[in-house]
């Protein structure tokens, strides 16, 4: 019996003594959950960019694979007037570029070219420009609205039929998502 009394004693005090002394402090290991995780840049990913139907009334949705280190807003953008361009009736004026991309608060703001000024083919041609670039932009789920500029600078209206001084949101109106 003393020696179980012994044992349980040096047990007790092996027990509560370490934590009474100051141990140096172990790093601190961060653990990351599953959802949280980056996806590798080679990884492959999807863009959506959206072009006008052969109807020229309405834009569909098409669907890209890019890696994931590609999945940008304006790599899409490229990528939908590079689509447009080869189409047999393109809309976009020839050499339009996309100057630069900016998301803050939901808003993307997307510098254009002043080739936009060559925008042809009226009300319609306009109509499908905002549907193209505003549905493509709202495909990213930090972008909820679109403004547009032209060589840095705030656009009036573009021409003369749409006020562009005012924020642009997705109009699923004007997209067909049914397949041909």
């Amino acid at each position: 019996m003393k020696k179980s009394l012994i044992l349980a004693a040096c047990l007790l005090a092996a027990a509560v003594l370490p934590g009474c002394g100051e141990l140096p402090a172990e790093p601190a290991v961060s653990t990351v959950p599953a959802a949280a995780e980056t996806v590798p840049a080679d990884r492959e990913a999807t863009l959506v960019v959206y072009l006008p139907d052969d109807d020229g009334m309405h834009v569909s949705p098409r669907s890209l694979k890019v890696t994931a280190k590609e999945k940008t807003l304006k790599n899409a953008l490229f990528q939908m007037i590079q689509l447009d361009r080869k189409s047999a009736w393109p809309i976009l004026p020839t050499g339009l570029t996309v100057k630069d991309v900016n998301v803050k608060d939901g808003t993307a703001v997307i510098d254009l070219s002043d080739e936009l000024k060559h925008l042809s083919g009226g009300t319609t041609a306009q109509t499908l420009f905002l549907a193209m670039f505003v549905n493509t932009a709202t495909e990213f789920p930090n972008v909820k609205q679109v403004v547009f500029q032209m060589e840095g600078q705030p656009i009036a209206s573009l021409g003369g039929h749409f006020d562009m001084t005012r924020p642009f949101k997705r109009d699923e109106s004007l997209i067909r998502m049914e397949k041909k």
